[in-house]
């Protein structure tokens, strides 16, 4: 009965950084998106139709295994959720209900940055780090204009699931005192 958080804003908002540390505080697995994204990318590459069923079909099966797993309390997944996607929609609500139907409870977190800001933290030790298609800092860039651009990523509002959530603005608080606050939120506890 393991529970689900999911961190979900534009790129470079915030998501991995506010993860690593609540799962630091909770002792739930960290998952972010490009775990299974980019093997699917190396395959298939970006985008195409076969790295998005080869995603998702990834993405579930190890949903599924986590949810019933005694050894795992809880996941936190990050991802950049085009809001105005009905798919990514449907994605949200499929993945929240493998935990929910296990007697999990699923928690969103809505992360919001400046375009500025989102655009100067491309190539940080840590996002580096844990997403190497990130490396080439121009392109990472160029993306997230794109990105910007075509897709509507936070809600402004008008929250579309039934699941608790929340909104931070990534740009008042560093990733500790963000996982904190997420923690205290949905009463998550600590592994302490």
């Amino acid at each position: 009965m393991a529970n689900l958080v999911v961190i979900f804003g534009a790129p470079a908002s915030g998501k991995a950084a506010i993860g690593h540390e609540l799962a630091k505080i909770t002792g739930y697995r960290f998952f972010h998106n490009h775990l299974t994204a980019d093997p699917a990318a190396a395959l298939f590459g970006w985008g195409t139709e076969r790295f998005s069923e080869a995603v998702d079909a990834m993405r579930n099966l190890l949903f599924r295994e986590a949810s019933s797993d005694p050894e795992i309390s809880g996941v936190i997944f990050t991802f950049v959720w085009g809001l105005d996607l009905p798919e990514d929609k449907t994605l949200m609500e499929n993945t929240a209900n493998i935990f929910t139907a296990g007697g999990g409870h699923a928690y969103f977190v809505e992360l919001t940055a400046s375009l500025e800001t989102r655009l100067a933290r491309e190539g940080t030790p840590f996002r580096v780090l844990l997403k190497p298609s990130q490396r080439d800092v121009e392109a990472a860039r160029a993306r997230q204009l794109v990105i910007d651009a075509k897709y509507r990523m936070n809600t402004n509002g008008a929250w579309p699931l039934q699941y608790p959530h929340i909104v931070l603005d990534t740009e008042t608080m560093n990733p500790e005192s963000a996982a904190k606050e997420i923690a205290q939120a949905f009463n998550l506890g600590s592994r302490d």
